[in-house]
């Protein structure tokens, strides 16, 4: 075959892929090129003491290759086969796409490899297949899509975690050597997001090139990179498969996750901003555009202890401060008055509910409230009629200890009969009630996750799944879905394809959140996020915020309230009421626009811009500062913003600033209370000077141009 050199442009990117006889290769990922580069730019030195050919890092690597780094590709046949070389039979490109047919020269393996471009948005989606084109029985032991990094790139950024601490951050060099972050937990994970920032060393929002990485799937992964004392370097992802997981036999195929990418040459807050465009471009489907409603969710305001007159009751309550949509967390369903006890058994307790769950919808039609549910319906506890009858249909290794996580067992979803009995029963909560919104759990970590032969099933777990959720969406498509798993424990492009909304973390302190969110916001856009405002008290840390604070948090998501407004003083009701409506007056931008990181001076401080859309919001920006820590100096310094237009004037407007400052500072700064308009020049350059705060508060104001 005779050499060739493909591309795929956006308007700040070029690909280039060189083909031959073999197995092709990533020459290029950068800043669009005017002009192909000549093939000697492909030819580096040939170092002593090593191969006499230099090979490259190819789109499907292999142990055969000799480049001494981990390969793209593990199997075998019964011990056979597990080194195999590719011939490149067929190429297909248009303009946002390439892809390639490789059949291994034994021609038993055939791969699929194929890249698309989304050029608004920049962001890349790498789809592989492999099939099995022996008469022999394949064990897959491993694919992770590979990519070349750049020899300059020094540091990465992952995201590590632990429940009700989701989204943490955890900057590493690059070593010679290898990182691996690998989850084994049978969801995405609060430990190891799947999903990874590399670039030149020391790079930040706002400076120097970065490629970005997300795996869009919803189970077991790995996330590798790798450098060789001979310079070449790898960013590798997929799924992490079990032992004897995938199986093929003969004619049988393996579809790999979807890797999805996109790079900057400015820093990640052009990361941010390509991949929110890409989830609301591509990844999501709603079933009638609207603007997202407010949230009550009832867990934090009654648990377990559920009355008709305290549902009713928080109904009232819920629609005098402005909430829009009404969702019954845990509890409502047969033998569930503690978490011990009831899950699988999916119809109303009439002990509870003697009418069942009607007298609360004609409540919330009343009041104007959307109607939303909380199930789980992956998981069975062993105190319930449905694991009674079926105890097999629990995933498990038969005659081994299975600890329990929440007194819960997970249901094994790959038996049609168990896929079959659940569509069933949330099929029929759907079709008698007018369920407009689904709260999907799944509160624990997969252990000894076998099928009823015995064989890890974590793999097809996650497949059917996606299967389930699918044929509920196609039966009901007016109804949306929540991914929630421990808060945030299932959070990826694979899982969001079939839902509509994250819930980020079972935190609701706004001290934990704002980092939360400003982190997940590299990934997600603000409208799939959801952030509740909770009462005084923490109930996972027992920090205490002003309701500004609380309120100034979740202002920035898909607003919610997880606090017991019953209880509320007048005052109280009021100061909510005007933050929710703060929100429904803002959140066409938030919901729409781009969040951009903004570098303070002050380090304790986490400071970000919502920035419209071209031609959308008029130009309207909101900006918001958080005060984590103590100021590290007495002067915070001064807030340089982004994205506006130099020429033109802006007003700046307060929204949200803290009460209690005169302990802090004799004035505040000067623009706070006057009215001038100032240039969009003047502010992305010489900045604002901020006031003094106290530890968690919360400064918010909007830019809007100046009409005189």
């Amino acid at each position: 075959m005779t050499e060739q050199l493909l591309r795929l442009d956006s308007n700040a990117s070029t690909l280039l892929i060189e083909v031959n006889a073999e197995a092709p290769v990533i020459r290029y990922w950068g800043a669009r090129l005017n002009a192909d580069p000549a093939p000697g730019l492909w030819g580096p030195a040939l170092p002593q003491a090593g191969q006499d050919e230099v090979r490259p890092l190819s789109i499907a690597s292999t142990l055969a290759d000799g480049t001494f780094l981990e390969p793209a590709l593990r199997a075998h046949f019964q011990g056979a086969g597990w080194a195999p070389q590719w011939r490149v039979q067929n190429v297909r490109q248009n303009s946002n796409q390439i892809g390639f047919d490789l059949l291994s020269s034994d021609q038993r393996y055939r791969l699929r490899w194929q890249v698309t471009l989304d050029t608004s948005t920049d962001v890349l989606a790498f789809d592989v297949t492999i099939e099995n084109q022996s008469d022999r029985h394949l064990a897959l032991e491993q694919w992770l899509t590979t990519l070349p990094l750049p020899r300059s790139f020094g540091e990465m950024l992952g995201f590590t975690g632990r429940w009700v601490q989701e989204f943490q951050p955890n900057r590493q060099a690059l070593p010679i050597g290898s990182l691996e972050f690998t989850n084994l937990k049978g969801r995405t994970s609060h430990d190891h997001f799947p999903g990874v920032l590399v670039g030149e060393t020391g790079f930040g929002a706002q400076r120097g090139e970065v490629f970005a990485f997300h795996l869009g799937w919803s189970g077991n992964h790995r996330l590798r990179l790798e450098r060789s004392q001979s310079g070449l370097t790898q960013f590798q992802a997929g799924a992490h498969l079990l032992p004897g997981e995938i199986d093929l036999e003969p004619g049988e195929d393996f579809t790999a996750p979807t890797l999805f990418a996109t790079r900057s040459a400015s820093g990640f807050n052009t990361i941010g901003h390509n991949f929110q465009r890409f989830v609301r471009q591509q990844l999501l489907r709603w079933p009638e555009q609207k603007p997202r409603p407010v949230h009550i969710n009832t867990w934090e305001a009654i648990y377990f202890d559920h009355t008709q007159k305290a549902l009713d009751d928080l109904a009232s309550a819920a629609t005098e401060v402005g909430a829009e949509r009404y969702v019954l967390d845990d509890g409502w369903f047969q033998g569930r008055r503690n978490d011990r006890a009831g899950l699988g058994d999916w119809t109303v307790d009439t002990q509870v509910y003697p009418e069942k769950l009607h007298p609360l919808a004609a409540t919330l039609n009343q009041q104007g409230l959307e109607f939303g549910l909380w199930v789980e319906p992956e998981m069975v506890n062993p105190d319930s009629n449905l694991y009674r009858a079926h105890p097999e249909w629990a995933l498990a290794i038969e005659g081994q200890h299975q600890p329990l996580a929440r007194q819960q067992r997970v249901l094994d979803l790959t038996r049609p009969e168990v896929e079959a009995w659940l569509f069933e029963h949330l099929d029929a909560l759907l079709k008698e009630y007018p369920i407009t919104y689904l709260k999907w759990d799944m509160n624990r970590d997969l252990v000894q996750a076998a099928n009823q032969t015995g064989r890890a099933a974590t793999h097809k777990q996650t497949l059917a799944l996606y299967r389930l959720l699918t044929r509920i969406r196609n039966a009901h498509p007016g109804v949306e879905i929540e991914s929630c798993a421990s808060g945030g424990a299932r959070m990826d492009y694979g899982i969001l394809k079939h839902t509509h909304r994250f819930w980020l973390s079972d935190c609701n302190d706004a001290h934990e959140r704002q980092q939360m969110q400003q982190w997940a916001s590299l990934f997600f856009p603000a409208e799939v996020l959801g952030s509740h405002i909770g009462p005084l008290s923490s109930h996972t840390t027992g920090r205490m915020h002003s309701l500004a604070t609380r309120a100034g948090t979740a202002l920035f998501g898909h607003m919610g309230i997880e606090w017991d407004v019953r209880q509320l003083t007048a005052n109280e009701r009021k100061e909510l009421r005007h933050f929710i409506q703060l929100h429904k007056e803002w959140r066409d931008l938030i919901h729409s626009g781009v969040r951009s990181q903004l570098n303070a001076d002050d380090p304790n401080q986490i400071a970000f811009q919502i920035l419209p859309e071209s031609d959308s919001d008029e130009d309207r920006h909101l900006v918001s500062v958080f005060q984590r820590q103590a100021p590290q100096l007495a002067l915070p310094g001064v807030l340089k913003l982004t994205g506006l237009e130099a020429t033109k004037l802006y007003r700046l407007v307060r929204l949200i600033e803290p009460d209690k400052t005169g302990h802090l500072m004799k004035a505040k700064p000067a623009w706070i209370n006057n009215d001038t308009a100032y240039s969009g020049d003047s502010l992305m350059k010489v900045g604002l000077p901020l006031p003094v705060m106290d530890p968690d508060t919360l400064l918010v104001f909007s830019l809007v141009p100046d009409k005189e």
